[in-house]
């Protein structure tokens, strides 16, 4: 019999006896699944990019609050931002679960401003959200601040051109302007007057938790994050995969059923090679599967081309660190502890679990060194940024390399043991 049949009749009876117990698989398949639908659940609705909901009731309606709702507004702020202006049912809307956060601009903001007196804009958190709020309230604290040291620090322009600009013509006569500016260069000449008392206060407002569900209005799916977030859980979960399967050399080594086949006429190449092909078609076919989940999640055309083309990267690189894995540890349990280790180190570092925004500096100019980056980068290129082939060449070519120096690697450091019995 040749080898490649052989080789094809041991990927086979391999293939059937993972499927006569595949619990194990299944539950890593499930994993990434679970894990991105609960990151999206607790980001909750918005584009491939979280954005925060931001309701913005203005009760002053002067020329301050339309400031502050023009730059909550803008393009820069767009990115982060999903601003909408509401009146006075803007807090039951927000109980209802409708928004991230509420902030509240009060009567008499403008007039408080100019007059440097203290006031208050309040932001109302939704509780049901965890992140977004908390982002709210960051960006909501630091307008807060600039306008407070504005309020003070510009004190002596302001108090020139405040009665031309409460006047209905709002006309600024020369010798306010003339006032202005001599104020202003005042104020340039003394930075240390940069550090003054509050003057607008911020305070933050936790909603009680509401059990009447929204019928009229409720969010919006969190597809996006599901996304954005399944990609690297997917990628660990691969090699998890692949590894549990190429474990199955020294599983069967220590069990003594493959000393009986090497017995046979049947080389350590041949059972080798099947291995890999084994590791390999339980890989596809996991990524098969988790490929149509991000399908019925995707709301973009996916670029066919590219996506083989990393998928079978991802499957040569997820081969090759299994052999290599299981051919340098002396054990299976010793190469499951090793392995478990050196993928979940590599996963954190490479963005799999956690945005690589997220991460210290040292250890962003680190994450190009992990297989996990280069999956996770290439994926999200695809299925969030609708990216094609031409945006996912480099991940690819990095992980089929790797692949393919790990898996000879490994093939060689299996040869050796098989070939010595143990």
């Amino acid at each position: 019999m040749r080898p490649l049949s052989i080789m094809v009749r041991m990927i086979r009876k391999d293939l059937l006896r993972k499927v006569r117990s595949p619990l194990g698989i299944v539950v890593m398949l499930l994993f990434p699944v679970l894990f991105a639908g609960i990151m999206a659940l607790a980001f909750g609705g918005g584009g491939s990019v979280p954005r925060v909901h931001l309701l913005v009731e203005d009760r002053d309606d002067n020329f301050l609050g339309g400031f502050l709702k023009s730059a909550l507004a803008s393009d820069q702020a767009a990115e982060y931002f999903d601003v909408e202006v509401v009146g006075e049912e803007g807090i039951a809307r927000l109980e209802k679960g409708y928004g991230s956060a509420l902030l509240r601009i009060p009567e008499g903001f403008t007039n408080d401003f100019l007059d440097g007196e203290p006031t208050t804009l309040e932001l109302y958190r939704n509780p049901a959200q965890g992140i977004l709020p908390e982002v709210a309230e960051q960006v909501g604290g630091v307008l807060a601040e600039i306008l407070s040291s504005a309020s003070r620090v510009l004190r002596g322009p302001l108090d020139a051109v405040v009665p031309s600009v409460r006047s209905d013509e709002l006309d600024l006569s020369d010798q306010a302007l003339a006032e202005a500016a001599v104020a202003l260069k005042g104020i340039v000449a003394g930075a240390g007057r940069f550090l003054v008392p509050i003057v607008i206060d911020f305070e933050t407002v936790d909603l009680g938790e509401d059990e009447e569900d929204a019928e009229d209005e409720s969010p919006a799916q969190p597809f996006s994050i599901f996304l954005f977030v399944l990609p690297g859980v997917s990628v660990w979960s691969l090699f998890v995969i692949g590894d549990a399967c190429m474990r199955d050399v020294l599983t069967e080594l220590e069990a003594g059923t493959l000393r009986r086949q090497l017995h046979a006429p049947v080389g350590t190449g041949t059972v080798i090679l099947a291995k890999a092909g084994f590791t390999a078609a339980v890989s596809l076919i996991a990524l098969v599967v988790l490929s149509v989940t991000g399908w019925l999640a995707v709301d973009r055309p996916v670029d066919v081309a590219g996506y083989v083309l990393l998928s079978l990267a991802l499957i040569v690189a997820v081969t090759g660190a299994g052999a290599t894995v299981y051919g340098a540890a002396g054990s299976q349990n010793r190469g499951a502890t090793i392995s478990s280790m050196v993928y979940l180190a590599l996963a954190f570092a490479g963005g799999s679990f956690i945005p690589l925004d997220s991460l210290p500096g040292a250890m962003r100019a680190l994450a190009p060194v992990s297989p996990f980056y280069w999956g996770t980068r290439g994926y999200q290129q695809l299925l969030v940024h609708g990216g094609g082939a031409a945006e996912v060449l480099g991940p690819a070519a990095v992980l089929s390399g790797l692949g393919v120096v790990l898996l000879a690697v490994g093939a060689m450091l299996l040869h050796r043991r098989l070939a010595r019995g143990g």
